[in-house]
């Protein structure tokens, strides 16, 4: 499986901003360092940009509207939704993409 490193992500947040605007910097740098090193573990947020890249990268995305998955992850950053109920949204809405 390919995974994005620390510079892809921060490249990608950057330009993420750039389009949407926000604040430059990054919050708690060793939070998004162990969260690249082992992705599996956190999804909150803006995670979800970065899980997107890298199912695309892979051969997926997320067959799901904008606003069910901002609600999905309104719900996860809440506490509403545990990590085992995103895994299992998330294979419910991975779909093959055709290079």
């Amino acid at each position: 499986m390919l995974l994005l490193t620390i510079d892809e992500v921060l490249e990608i947040h950057s330009r993420i901003l750039e389009q949407s605007g926000g604040a430059q910097g990054v919050r708690d740098l060793g939070a998004l360092e162990s969260a690249v090193a082992q992705p599996h573990q956190t999804f909150e947020g803006r995670e979800l940009a970065a899980l997107e890249v890298t199912l695309v990268m892979n051969g997926f995305e997320l067959a799901a509207n904008v606003d069910e998955q901002e609600q999905v992850m309104l719900a996860l950053a809440a506490g509403q939704l545990s990590r085992e109920e995103f895994t299992t949204w998330v294979n419910q809405h991975l779909k093959r993409v055709a290079f």
